[in-house]
């Protein structure tokens, strides 16, 4: 994904292209706590990979199908070109052309249960808060084979929240599977070819060997927690100082939990997300 942009924005570098980042500015007033960009594009602002797609989540079909249609008309009076693909219940996907090159944008119809309300953003107008974007993508990594997912998790694991913790969660998001079944089903899914690595769009080439080892090490660390954490902790993300953190498993009564809600529960204050980001911040490529 050529004509790559370095976007800084308190404190965040965020892999964007130059048409993405105009298609967020121009759609950035339109979101609000029920309508929020969230996927890889929110995910990477801490990450290395570039998204193909920017996807803006609604907490029911009846609201995806009045703002797909209000964006539309706002990405028409920017000048740019928009291409209906796909329309069908609890999905909307769109081509949009404009500065010498095209992306997808997906509205998707989510459900509002989740740990945290939509935060406010400046460049996303609204945006999934990091913990609920990490027990999304550990769902959706346990439920297919595609290469992007180890990576985000990953950067997940080494810049949000470990793997593990995240893990523990989303068992509470997506009720029907064990801490141990998810692992196992990511475990499965996350074995890639150095190809299939190579082909994605990251800012510097992948360290193939290296991704393998911090892989194989980010599954041992989670298998670890996950086998040591007591059954009633788990569903729950906890709280140090109201930021979200994987527990000392011999001190929990340290730590508040957080169980999930409809629309979310905000712990303290808006800079949360801030400090969860910075708190386990690493570069992902040496």
């Amino acid at each position: 994904m050529g004509d790559g942009l370095q976007n800084v924005l308190k404190g965040y570098v965020v892999p964007l292209t130059k048409l993405q980042t105009h298609v967020l500015r121009v759609l950035a007033t339109q979101r609000t706590p029920e309508s929020y960009i969230a996927g890889g594009i929110a995910l990477n602002r801490m990450g290395p990979r570039f998204s193909e797609d920017i996807d803006i989540f609604q907490d029911s079909e009846a609201c995806l199908v009045a703002v797909a249609e209000a964006d539309h008309a706002a990405l028409v009076a920017a000048g740019l070109k928009v291409t209906w693909l796909q329309m069908y219940t609890g999905k909307r996907q769109a081509l949009i052309e404009g500065l010498g090159a095209t992306m997808h944008l997906d509205w998707v119809a989510d459900s509002d249960f989740r740990f945290f309300p939509a935060q406010p953003d400046d460049l996303f107008g609204f945006v999934l808060h990091p913990a609920d974007l990490a027990t999304n993508k550990a769902a959706a990594a346990a439920d297919r084979r595609v290469p992007r997912d180890i990576v985000d998790l990953v950067t997940i694991h080494e810049s949000i929240l470990p793997l593990g913790a995240v893990v523990c969660a989303a068992v509470g998001r997506f009720p029907g599977q064990s801490p141990e079944g998810m692992l196992s089903e990511i475990r499965r899914h996350g074995r890639f070819t150095a190809e299939e690595f190579r082909v994605l769009a990251t800012e510097s080439p992948i360290d193939v060997p290296g991704m393998h080892r911090r892989i194989r090490r980010m599954i041992e660390e989670a298998e670890d927690f996950i086998g040591r954490i007591p059954s009633e902790f788990v569903g729950f993300i906890f709280l140090s100082d109201g930021t979200p953190v994987q527990p000392d498993l011999d001190a929990l009564e340290n730590y508040q939990c957080r169980a999930g809600t409809r629309c979310g529960l905000w712990p303290s204050s808006p800079e949360i997300s801030r400090v969860m980001l910075e708190r386990y911040k690493k570069p992902l490529y040496p």
